[in-house]
């Protein structure tokens, strides 16, 4: 029976060639593994003010996906309404994150509100080039 040769994505992130040499037998081999790496952002203070921000990946790495977190500084909480996620994306050239959300807290000053904390995070590999959102 001929040999066939055939590139089987595992998970989201790592490579393997499957070879076929009978009806029923395979084997697997790694090949070129991407190993991802997830970049936490800083806490943005306000952030979930519906402003786009990005997170990049480091210098010739690319971005495979990305998302954030919500947060309360001391004294405050989150509000009971949903967040507004306006965009949550690569960027164009595949290099970041982008993320604008809307998300308001509540004081303990009645009455009072102010955006939510936020952190980006991104998600990135070295030669990957395919993003997942």
């Amino acid at each position: 029976m001929g040999l066939s040769m055939r590139t089987a994505a595992v998970g989201a992130f790592a490579l393997f060639t499957v070879t076929a040499v009978t009806a029923g037998s395979a084997t697997a081999a790694p090949q070129d593994t991407v190993r991802p790496e997830a970049v936490p952002g800083s806490v943005i203070a306000g952030g979930a003010d519906g402003t786009p921000r990005t997170l990049t990946c480091p210098p010739q790495e690319n971005a495979t996906g990305g998302g954030f977190t919500l947060s309360a500084a001391p004294g405050s909480r989150l509000s009971t309404t949903p967040a507004d996620v306006l965009e949550n994306r690569p960027t164009a050239d595949a290099t970041g994150w982008t993320i604008a959300v809307r998300k308001d807290l509540t004081t303990q000053q009645a009455g009072r509100t102010a955006a939510a904390d936020l952190t980006l995070y991104v998600v990135c590999a070295r030669g990957a080039s395919t993003v997942h959102g």
